[in-house]
């Protein structure tokens, strides 16, 4: 998925404000002064209520300010970059220099999360550390952004494919033992929090007799490489990486055809 496919070169902008309201306020504005929206000071009331509720500040100089709202029906998204860093009490206590602010419909959730996730994957990763730490221009970071979508997408399918050839190996496994396996993480965790007694590693060795052998391999594995190896689905996404579900998987999840893992991290898909 491109990166135009969210924003265009002409919704990366500089921002001249040095405070946190003032700047969420100048990125509103420029979206109305581009046609994209109308009424700013509403939208802004939504930005600044969302940002009352939970701070934004996700880490790595980058922001994601949001609202969800159906008075629009299409994905806005605008990217800001500040003159100068703005304290934002950020969750790693450092200032933002990038401000992502997004407005889209509910129905559009999904693809706002599978963005976030990019954005924070790109900003996290330490190779780019250099760039985001220099003085790039609107067009120049839209540039790097780009490629560094493809490369985003690429590695993802990448995992599709992986996963897809390991998901193999489950195939006939009954979905019984998936609410056996949820019941093995559940004893796992509480063995680590009590302090390793030996009645709970008791039965959880006598539990592991139960599963079968290829689900129970499947599942150590994607334990020590997400700590939680369960997503639960919602609105046709797994929660885990945010990508969707094909609907014909869906069926069979509704169904409880067997197990199913998420086709891009792995995890096992859960439908409550």
């Amino acid at each position: 998925m491109e990166l135009n496919n969210f924003f265009t070169k002409n919704q990366v902008i500089r921002i001249d404000a040095s405070e946190k309201q003032p700047a969420l306020k100048e990125l509103i504005s420029e979206l109305q002064n581009q046609s994209l929206i109308e009424n700013s000071s509403r939208y802004y009331a939504q930005i600044a209520h969302r940002e009352s509720l939970e701070n934004t500040g996700i880490g790595n100089a980058l922001a994601i300010p949001h609202a969800r709202t159906d008075s629009v029906d299409k994905f806005i998204t605008i990217l800001g970059i500040c003159q100068n860093p703005i304290e934002y009490q950020s969750i790693d206590g450092h200032p933002v220099k990038y401000i992502l602010l997004s407005i889209f419909p509910t129905s559009m959730s999904t693809k706002y999360l599978y963005l976030i996730g990019m954005m924070a994957r790109i900003f996290n990763n330490s190779d780019n550390n250099g760039f985001f730490s220099g003085n790039p221009g609107p067009e120049e970071l839209y540039d790097f952004l780009y490629s560094q979508c493809e490369a985003y997408y690429k590695s993802l399918s990448e995992e599709s494919r992986q996963n897809a050839n390991g998901n193999m190996e489950l195939s006939g496994v009954p979905s019984s033992d998936l609410d056996l396996m949820i019941r093995l993480d559940r004893l796992y965790n509480s063995y680590i929090e009590q302090g390793n007694p030996e009645s709970i590693k008791e039965k959880i060795e006598d539990l592991k007799k139960l599963i079968d052998n290829r689900s129970l391999t499947y599942y150590e594995r994607m334990k020590k490489k997400n700590n939680n190896p369960f997503s639960i689905v919602e609105k046709n996404s797994c929660s885990g990486c945010h990508m969707n579900i094909p609907p014909v998987e869906l069926k069979q999840i509704q169904d409880r055809e067997g197990i199913h893992v998420c086709t891009y991290c792995g995890r096992f898909l859960i439908l409550i």
